[in-house]
């Protein structure tokens, strides 16, 4: 019988725990678009912009990778 009071008394913690987290959550997100409105209205900011831009490699590059791995394949058979 402890046992099952064990567990009524574990899954009320963890209710109260997770309501009482949805709930500060809740007021946290109020008050930051109540006070800090440009925060709200901005747009998110996506992995594409986050990403440095791409320098396009060069073709004397790309020939000698190609032939290093030509190489290397041939020397393996």
């Amino acid at each position: 019988m402890r046992g099952v009071e064990l567990m009524i008394f574990g899954v009320g913690a963890v209710f109260v725990f997770l309501s009482l987290l949805v709930l500060v959550t809740s007021l946290t997100s109020r008050f930051m678009s109540r006070f800090f409105p440009e925060m709200a209205a901005s747009r998110p900011v996506t992995a594409a912009a986050l990403r440095p831009p791409v320098d396009p490699v060069p073709d004397e590059l790309v020939a000698v990778i190609a032939a290093a791995i030509h190489q290397h394949r041939k020397q393996r058979h």
